[in-house]
């Protein structure tokens, strides 16, 4: 059809040369962290066709063909003529979910926020689940140069992670966050502040100027601030979870809220880093 594209989506043509499409690349790298974090063909299709990024110029109406495709063109990977988009760890975890949901037993939808800040406890890449192995789960490690494999049942990870979500909730002293960092001026902040110093100085002021400058100082000012709200929400955390025994909810906000990552070196060898750092059931259980 004429409308089909030529270059293939993330990419444009400027100057005879092939670079990426400021909007198209950001959209490419959407829909790999929406699929690697458990969205379907057809839901990434639906939030694309909401965002009004066109796939052809002929509609800005997707489907999950063309999410697929997306997900399988090893192009993003910066071969030939193409700038990388994508991370080998990225692409190659990308595939090995899509063989996991094409062909095998499909993940426990509880088991999903385990996936989600899953990672190898050997190299810290990426570990993705699959059934690949007689149909029995196991973990591999989406690093080429490491390909660790760990089998454990979905059992027995959300077991151990239960423990490590216990073990903390027991100890919330640990519930903290890293020093937010300093608000620095933007160079558009800068470059209006000096603006105004200059009108100050003045004899003729226009100050309906001047009210203009010191609304969009303003505005730039709260841009660059931090948004104290993880802050907010771990120090609530702490001062319930300190009144008494966790339930179930407060053990999934930790999971949500407090854990960066959980780390998988097998059944028995699974701990929990914390968004400041600290670690949660470092040593091997046995």
């Amino acid at each position: 059809m004429a409308w089909q594209r030529k270059t293939p989506f993330g990419y444009m043509v400027r100057g005879g040369e092939t670079v990426p499409c400021p909007t198209e690349a950001d959209a490419v790298q959407n829909i790999f962290t929406r699929y690697l974090a458990g969205a379907s063909f057809g839901r990434i299709a639906e939030e694309m066709s909401r965002g009004n990024i066109p796939y052809h110029q002929h509609t800005s109406q997707w489907n999950k063909h063309m999410v697929k495709r997306i997900l399988e063109n090893g192009k993003y990977l910066g071969t030939g003529v193409y700038p990388r988009l994508i991370s080998d760890e990225e692409f190659l975890a990308a595939q090995i979910q899509r063989e996991d949901k094409t062909d095998y037993t499909p993940c426990p939808a509880e088991l999903n926020p385990i996936r989600e800040k899953a990672v190898c406890a050997v190299c810290g890449s990426r570990i993705v689940r699959d059934t690949k192995s007689h149909g029995r789960p196991r973990w591999v490690c989406a690093n080429p140069d490491c390909g660790a494999i760990v089998r454990a049942s979905d059992e027995e990870v959300q077991k151990r992670v239960s423990q490590r979500l216990r073990q903390l909730a027991n100890t919330p002293d640990l519930l903290t966050l890293p020093p937010a960092p300093e608000a620095a001026p933007s160079a558009d902040a800068l470059r209006i502040q000096n603006e105004l110093n200059v009108c100050f100085n003045r004899s003729d002021i226009n100050f309906d100027y001047m009210k203009t400058l010191i609304f969009a100082a303003a505005a730039e000012q709260y841009t660059v601030l931090p948004d104290l709200t993880p802050v907010h929400d771990m120090e609530t955390l702490r001062e319930r979870l300190e009144t008494g025994p966790a339930n179930d909810s407060d053990i999934q906000e930790l999971l949500a809220k407090a854990v960066k990552a959980v780390r998988i070196g097998g059944q028995d060898y699974i701990e929990l880093e914390l968004n400041n750092g600290t670690m949660i059931g470092k040593e091997q259980t046995t």
